[in-house]
């Protein structure tokens, strides 16, 4: 029974740093503010039988707003050398 509560233990201390990198994150660490652009290009896809070629601007869109929001992380994270 002891090893269990151990495990306990050692399960709470693992979730409370988990818990604190969470909690302190930047805003986009863990949001895709292109998510959006992906749902609607799947909803396109279904609606048109999966024809790609009928979806084009709704794949472009994402991958315009991709590119852009990677390009600004890029720019925004500073150096650490």
């Amino acid at each position: 029974m002891s090893t269990e509560t151990t495990k306990g233990d050692d399960h709470d201390k693992t979730w409370e740093k988990a818990e604190k990198k969470f909690t302190h994150k930047h805003a986009s660490q863990y949001y895709d503010p292109c998510q959006d652009f992906a749902d609607r290009s799947l909803k396109c896809m279904k609606r048109n039988a999966y024809d790609r070629e009928l979806c084009h601007d709704y794949f472009q869109a994402y991958r315009d707003c991709k590119k852009n929001w990677l390009t600004q992380r890029k720019t925004s994270v500073p150096k650490t050398e």
